[in-house]
Order: C-alpha cells, then sequence, then structure tokens
C-alpha cells in the first residue's frame, strides 16, 4: 500500500473508526486502541480487498470485530474481588530499585520482541503477516485463510511453521532474559 494512499485513507476515515470503536467499547482507551488496530489491519490486508471502493465499510466492521474480539476475551477472564485486590497491591507495590529494574526489563522485552518481529519478516514476509493477523490481532485462522486464499489447514501449517522458526531461533535467548 502506497503510503499516500494510506495517510488519505486514514486522514478521512479515522474519526469514523474511533467513534464506531467508542460506541461498541464505551472506553476511550479501548477505542483508541482499536482504531490503530484497524488500521493496522487495513495496512496488512489493503492489498486483499477486493473492493476499495467500500474502504469505510471493511474499516468500520473490522473496528467493531476487533471490539468484539476484545470483549470476548474479558469474559473469559477472573476479575478479583476489589478488597482481595487492594490487599495485593499493598503487598506487592514495589520500591523505586525495583520499578528501575521492571522499567529496564520491560524495554529489553519490548527490544527484543521488536528484533524477532523484524527477523521473522525478512526471512518470511507472509509468516510475518499470519502471524501479526492471527495472534496479535487476533482475527480468526479461517477468515485470514480465505482472505490469502489458501485452505485453512495451509495457513495452520505456515503458522507451526513460523512458531517453529522463531522458537529454534529465539528460544535461548528468550530463556536467558527471564
Amino acid at each position: 500500500m502506497d503510503e499516500i494512499v494510506f495517510n488519505d485513507i486514514y486522514d478521512k476515515y479515522v474519526n469514523p473508526v474511533w467513534r464506531t470503536a467508542l460506541y461498541y467499547s464505551g472506553n476511550q482507551t479501548d477505542a483508541e486502541e482499536i482504531t490503530q488496530l484497524t488500521f493496522i489491519q487495513l495496512l496488512i490486508s489493503y492489498e486483499t480487498i477486493q473492493n476499495k471502493d467500500a474502504i469505510e465499510a471493511w474499516l468500520l466492521t473490522t473496528a467493531r470485530r476487533l471490539v468484539y474480539s476484545r470483549k470476548r476475551k474479558a469474559k473469559l477472564e477472573t476479575p478479583m474481588c476489589d478488597v482481595e485486590l487492594a490487599g495485593r497491591l499493598e503487598k506487592e507495590t514495589p520500591g523505586s530499585d525495583e520499578l528501575i529494574f521492571m522499567q529496564e526489563h520491560r524495554r529489553k522485552d519490548i527490544e527484543f520482541t521488536n528484533t524477532m518481529l523484524e527477523e521473522l519478516y525478512r526471512h518470511n514476509s507472509k509468516w510475518y503477516e499470519a502471524a501479526v493477523r492471527a495472534y496479535a490481532l487476533e482475527i480468526p485462522q479461517k477468515q485470514i485463510a480465505e482472505e490469502m486464499g489458501i485452505r485453512l489447514e495451509a495457513f495452520q501449517s505456515m503458522l507451526f511453521r513460523a512458531k517453529k522458526w522463531i522458537k529454534t531461533k529465539y528460544e535461548a535467548d528468550y530463556r536467558e532474559m527471564k
């Protein structure tokens, strides 16, 4: 996708996508994240979208689906009682040295993840696209396979090979970080 085309689409539709995400999520922070994910999905899927004239409908539908997916995931989480949570927070509040360590660990973790994803993209851009769409954007595998024009089994095999490559190349580094 051409950067100019993407910027034009983004400028034209960012507000409707955000409003749709806000309407369905009821939360500004979630709406902002969903909006970002929707446009990331557009970057990934633009070439497979057959009707470019219906891009607004595609964006709004994608945003809505991402909100529903997030809500389904949230239902699976077990909420903690506020009293229990407050008690845990008092006991588990880290000191300043621990906060610095945690921030540094988080920075290294993000750097490691970015390096791993960049290498995956350089190694095989289709594997990268499959992994990001299936795991980060949580798009159903069947839908991704159809958009890529391959059978579901072939798509799952692609994901398996990508995971195996990542594990082979980065498992030792990951274990060392932890």
